[in-house]
């Protein structure tokens, strides 16, 4: 039997997430990603919860901890420089603004590439132009003439 085919567009979080399991479960994976390379950078994600445990399972806890911003709070001050309100980790029992486990979005997203290029095709700078379902599979025209 033939293996399964999936195509998942972008190749930031999520896709690359989905890269990990379907090759993991013998799937032919193809992640396409408009920018024309990958993309570093962005923003804190917390990582708590259900992305902790998916993380944990994935193996790739520790990478990720080896990543961790540090933050232990937000502080909001005023135009003096005063504090006028802070926001500990364990504020909101655990669930406050900020996560014992911080992570930048392009580490975050290094992070679940490196772990799938290899069991992954990965075309950057192309999308997707159309589908067509014929009920026996899918046929895909990329932007780039590519099918």
């Amino acid at each position: 039997m033939p293996a399964r085919k999936a195509l998942i567009t972008g190749a930031s979080i999520a896709g690359p997430a989905a890269a990990f399991w379907l090759s993991r479960l013998g799937w032919d994976v193809t992640v396409v990603e408009k920018a024309p390379a990958f993309r570093d950078g962005g923003q804190n994600v917390d990582v708590r919860g259900p992305g902790h445990d998916a993380l944990e399972r994935m193996g790739l806890l520790q990478a990720v901890k080896g990543k961790n911003t540090g933050e232990a709070a937000w502080t909001f001050v005023d135009a003096d420089n005063d504090v006028v309100a802070r926001f500990d980790q364990d504020a909101f029992g655990g669930e406050g603004p900020t996560a014992e486990l911080e992570i930048l979005r392009g580490d975050l997203a290094r992070i679940l590439y490196d772990a799938t290029r290899d069991g992954a095709d990965y075309r950057f700078g192309d999308s997707i132009a159309a589908l067509e379902d014929d009920g026996a599979g899918v046929a895909v025209s990329f932007e780039s003439g590519r099918e």
